[in-house]
């Protein structure tokens, strides 16, 4: 087996590998300041850039943290002020001396929306579950799809109607000790009707069985 030697840079691409390394010599290049061994301006300027680099570091790190908090703190209490504003709804709408003008001006109700299907198609996603290709879309507001797919270089030769948002093609492999390659587009199914315009293909790829 042949090796190559290859130059590696002294400053590390790794945040964290640059910091300790940097750490380091913020320590110990003061030492050989004093020493006489070091440029002393230059040495110290460095250890001030380096310093204020690490302070960046950290308080980059630190809002990161704290906008993935913020985040998590609003999804969560967002999801239980939806649910608690439904219930809400449902108790305003039970009462008999809300009229639907009061509705609408509190702005509590459901308003109709009209959506064309002839220029609407599926986004399709795969990924392999369980040793399977996993297909998710947005089902809403279509009754489902129209799925269609190909196995290595065939043709799409298999269909299959799909009324759930996602599908499992858990169909058997050509050979299990090969690599096999799937890949599907799909049409939106309105009233039992295919409708709209094709998904773009997404293809993936499945490892031999061991």
């Amino acid at each position: 087996m042949t090796q190559i030697i290859v130059t590696k840079d002294f400053i590390e691409k790794g945040e964290e590998n640059f910091a300790e390394k940097m750490e380091n010599f913020i320590q110990m290049a003061p030492q050989y300041v004093e020493a006489g061994l070091l440029p002393a301006a230059e040495t110290g300027v460095i250890i001030e850039k380096l310093k204020a680099d690490e302070l960046n570091r950290k308080q980059k790190n630190e809002n990161q943290k704290k906008a993935h908090d913020s985040r998590t703190i609003y999804v969560y209490g967002h999801k239980i002020t939806e649910k608690d504003l439904r219930e809400y709804k449902k108790l305003v709408c039970s009462l008999p001396q809300v009229t639907p003008e009061m509705k609408r001006e509190l702005g509590l109700v459901n308003k109709p929306k009209s959506e064309n299907t002839h220029d609407k198609k599926p986004i399709l996603k795969v990924r392999v579950v369980g040793g399977v290709p996993h297909i998710t879309f947005i089902k809403s507001p279509m009754q489902g799809i129209m799925l269609f797919a190909k196995t290595n270089n065939g043709e799409f030769d298999y269909q299959t109607t799909v009324k759930a948002s996602y599908f499992d093609d858990s169909r058997p492999r050509l050979s299990p000790n090969q690599t096999e390659v799937r890949e599907y587009y799909a049409y939106y199914i309105y009233k039992d009707k295919v409708v709209g315009l094709q998904s773009e293909i997404v293809r993936i790829v499945l490892d031999p069985v061991e």
